[in-house]
């Protein structure tokens, strides 16, 4: 119960449970974990600390590709790079991992999200929110008049949020229904495996 209580405290535990359990052979510094999570300065230390305490993350040190140290511009080099990385060895890791990557957002929430992004007419989530590896796109967005930075600014909120880098396609609604009419492959590809329709403006399923 002690480890359950520290693992499900906060909002930003949970995006950085997510961020390792959907990249669990990934290593991250804290910038990289700032920037993929959006949780830093104080939080991010204290969250560390307890995903550590509880043995879900270790320290890691790798090799990546970096900018030189003395800031001058050149061919990036080799550095040794003080990161953590997901603990293989967790005893809860599987359940864990299949509780925290179901899809946590209703149909109202995610069609509320792209509100303001235009005049969105079709939404349909799959891959990463369905825990499903074969889909095509996470999520396909037709519409007209749609708003790309706005769009653009709500799915690094949903990569925060759900811990992966997100696959997408945007559609003006006269194509997407040319590419429907003629069983387009990659609309075909999406709808037919699992995937879920949060927004259905154009009535063709």
């Amino acid at each position: 119960m002690d480890i359950l209580a520290k693992l499900f405290g906060s909002s930003s535990r949970v995006k950085l449970m997510r961020l390792f359990l959907m990249n669990p052979e990934d290593t991250f510094d804290k910038i990289e974990m700032t920037k993929r999570s959006k949780v830093s300065g104080a939080t991010l230390s204290k969250e560390i600390k307890i995903l550590l305490d509880v043995g879900l993350i270790k320290q890691r040190v790798v090799v990546k590709m970096k900018q030189r140290k003395d800031g001058k511009d050149g061919p990036l080099e080799k550095r040794k790079v003080s990161g953590y990385g997901m603990d293989s060895n967790f005893p809860f890791l599987a359940a864990l991992r299949s509780l925290v990557t179901e899809i946590a957002l209703g149909k109202e929430d995610v069609s509320a999200r792209f509100r303001n992004c235009g005049q969105m007419k079709l939404i349909i989530v799959a891959g990463i929110f369905l825990d499903e590896t074969n889909s095509r796109a996470d999520i396909l967005l037709v519409g007209d008049k749609m708003k790309k930075p706005v769009i653009e600014g709500v799915l690094r909120r949903l990569e925060a949020e759900l811990g992966k880098e997100l696959t997408y396609a945007m559609m003006e609604t006269a194509e997407f229904e040319y590419r429907f009419g003629i069983y387009d492959k990659f609309v075909r590809d999406i709808i037919d495996y699992p995937h879920l329709v949060v927004l259905n403006k154009l009535n063709l399923f």
